[in-house]
């Protein structure tokens, strides 16, 4: 099965996950997700960032 993912176009967005990845090692997923909601990452991303790491973009 093909998991290759388009192009991110949106590369502010972008770096509020991986910040919000950061945070999520650094001071749980609870904290993670309340930056990421405050920089209005959809929930769907958060979910899938937070919840399912082998599924994330690789850079």
């Amino acid at each position: 099965m093909d998991q290759h993912q388009p192009d991110r176009k949106n590369h502010v967005l972008a770096q509020e996950v991986e910040t919000g990845i950061a945070i999520n090692g650094q001071a749980g997923a609870a904290n993670a997700w309340v930056y990421m909601a405050y920089k209005a990452v959809p929930k769907g991303v958060i979910t899938r960032v937070l919840a399912f790491p082998d599924l994330r973009r690789r850079n």
